[in-house]
Protein backbone atom coordinates (compact mmCIF):
# COMPACT_ATOMS: atom_id res chain seq x y z
CA UNK A 1 0.00 0.00 0.00
CA UNK A 2 1.44 3.53 -1.06
CA UNK A 3 1.90 5.74 2.20
CA UNK A 4 0.36 9.25 1.88
CA UNK A 5 2.65 12.45 1.14
CA UNK A 6 2.98 14.47 3.88
CA UNK A 7 2.95 17.65 1.86
CA UNK A 8 -0.60 16.31 -0.01
CA UNK A 9 -2.75 15.90 2.83
CA UNK A 10 -5.58 17.97 3.67
CA UNK A 11 -8.03 19.00 6.36
CA UNK A 12 -10.63 15.90 6.63
CA UNK A 13 -8.52 12.95 5.37
CA UNK A 14 -8.51 10.09 7.23
CA UNK A 15 -4.97 7.90 7.78
CA UNK A 16 -5.03 3.84 7.73
CA UNK A 17 -5.81 2.70 10.85
CA UNK A 18 -2.73 1.20 12.80
CA UNK A 19 -2.29 -0.85 16.64
CA UNK A 20 0.26 -0.74 18.81
CA UNK A 21 0.38 -2.89 21.99
CA UNK A 22 2.90 -1.49 24.73
CA UNK A 23 4.47 -4.53 26.91
CA UNK A 24 5.62 -4.75 29.86
CA UNK A 25 9.46 -4.57 29.30
CA UNK A 26 8.77 -1.53 26.92
CA UNK A 27 6.72 0.08 29.99
CA UNK A 28 9.86 -0.51 32.15
CA UNK A 29 12.11 0.80 29.70
CA UNK A 30 10.62 4.20 29.79
CA UNK A 31 10.29 4.40 33.10
CA UNK A 32 13.86 3.53 33.46
CA UNK A 33 14.10 6.46 30.85
CA UNK A 34 12.21 9.25 31.98
CA UNK A 35 13.35 8.17 35.92
CA UNK A 36 9.90 7.93 36.44
CA UNK A 37 9.42 5.23 39.56
CA UNK A 38 6.97 2.19 38.81
CA UNK A 39 4.32 3.97 41.21
CA UNK A 40 0.89 3.11 39.20
CA UNK A 41 2.38 1.90 35.99
CA UNK A 42 2.71 -1.72 37.52
CA UNK A 43 -0.16 -3.01 35.63
CA UNK A 44 -0.86 -0.04 33.03
CA UNK A 45 0.94 1.77 30.46
CA UNK A 46 1.93 5.06 30.77
CA UNK A 47 -0.06 7.73 28.69
CA UNK A 48 3.18 9.51 27.57
CA UNK A 49 4.77 6.55 26.63
CA UNK A 50 1.93 5.24 24.60
CA UNK A 51 1.73 8.39 23.34
CA UNK A 52 5.68 8.20 22.15
CA UNK A 53 4.76 4.70 20.87
CA UNK A 54 1.77 6.02 18.32
CA UNK A 55 3.90 9.07 17.04
CA UNK A 56 6.43 6.51 16.19
CA UNK A 57 3.50 4.65 14.61
CA UNK A 58 2.53 7.78 12.90
CA UNK A 59 5.96 8.30 11.37
CA UNK A 60 5.65 4.93 9.87
CA UNK A 61 2.34 5.40 8.86
CA UNK A 62 3.31 9.35 6.68
CA UNK A 63 6.87 9.44 6.20
CA UNK A 64 8.11 13.21 6.85
CA UNK A 65 10.06 15.20 4.66
CA UNK A 66 13.25 16.31 5.35
CA UNK A 67 13.16 19.52 7.58
CA UNK A 68 10.08 18.08 9.63
CA UNK A 69 9.47 19.33 12.91
CA UNK A 70 7.04 18.15 15.56
CA UNK A 71 6.39 21.39 16.92
CA UNK A 72 2.75 20.72 19.78
CA UNK A 73 1.34 17.80 21.31
CA UNK A 74 -1.77 17.48 23.15
CA UNK A 75 -2.62 14.24 24.57
CA UNK A 76 -6.10 13.69 26.80
CA UNK A 77 -6.18 10.45 28.59
CA UNK A 78 -9.18 8.91 28.67
CA UNK A 79 -8.79 5.30 29.96
CA UNK A 80 -6.29 3.56 31.25
CA UNK A 81 -4.42 1.00 28.79
CA UNK A 82 -2.71 -2.16 30.18
CA UNK A 83 0.23 -3.90 29.75
CA UNK A 84 0.12 -5.53 26.43
CA UNK A 85 -3.55 -4.49 25.91
CA UNK A 86 -3.69 -3.73 21.69
CA UNK A 87 -4.69 -0.35 20.65
CA UNK A 88 -5.90 1.38 17.25
CA UNK A 89 -5.16 4.53 16.45
CA UNK A 90 -7.32 6.48 13.77
CA UNK A 91 -6.27 9.73 12.82
CA UNK A 92 -7.61 12.36 10.72
CA UNK A 93 -6.13 15.96 9.27
CA UNK A 94 -7.84 18.45 11.31
CA UNK A 95 -6.14 21.40 9.54
CA UNK A 96 -3.82 22.23 7.13
CA UNK A 97 -2.09 25.11 6.16
CA UNK A 98 1.06 26.75 4.12
CA UNK A 99 2.82 29.46 5.92
CA UNK A 100 5.45 31.46 4.60
CA UNK A 101 6.49 28.81 2.41
CA UNK A 102 6.15 25.93 5.28
CA UNK A 103 3.44 23.18 5.51
CA UNK A 104 1.49 23.07 8.77
CA UNK A 105 -0.50 19.73 9.24
CA UNK A 106 -1.81 18.80 12.56
CA UNK A 107 -3.04 15.06 13.28
CA UNK A 108 -6.53 14.86 15.38
CA UNK A 109 -6.35 11.22 17.15
CA UNK A 110 -8.27 8.86 18.60
CA UNK A 111 -7.10 5.67 20.49
CA UNK A 112 -9.36 3.04 20.75
CA UNK A 113 -9.07 -0.59 23.02
CA UNK A 114 -11.68 -2.04 21.74
CA UNK A 115 -15.06 -0.44 21.85
CA UNK A 116 -13.99 2.45 24.12
CA UNK A 117 -11.95 5.74 23.65
CA UNK A 118 -8.71 5.58 25.89
CA UNK A 119 -7.16 8.60 24.72
CA UNK A 120 -7.46 11.71 21.98
CA UNK A 121 -4.76 13.74 20.96
CA UNK A 122 -3.62 16.49 18.46
CA UNK A 123 0.20 16.30 16.78
CA UNK A 124 0.97 19.17 14.62
CA UNK A 125 4.16 18.93 12.45
CA UNK A 126 5.68 21.62 10.33
CA UNK A 127 7.87 21.27 7.30
CA UNK A 128 9.00 23.45 4.47
CA UNK A 129 7.44 23.13 1.26
CA UNK A 130 9.34 21.16 -1.49
CA UNK A 131 11.69 23.56 -3.96
CA UNK A 132 9.59 24.17 -7.30
CA UNK A 133 11.43 21.80 -9.99
CA UNK A 134 14.36 24.03 -11.70
CA UNK A 135 13.64 25.60 -14.89
CA UNK A 136 9.64 25.73 -13.27
CA UNK A 137 7.96 29.27 -13.86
Amino acid sequence: MTKPDFHLLRRGDALRPYSVRVTADEVRAYLAATGAGIGPWRANVPPLALEALLLAGLMDEVPLPDGAVHVAQEVESVAAVAHGEPVEARLTIAQQSVRQGTNVVVFASEVWSGDRIVMRGRSTVMAPMPALAEGAS
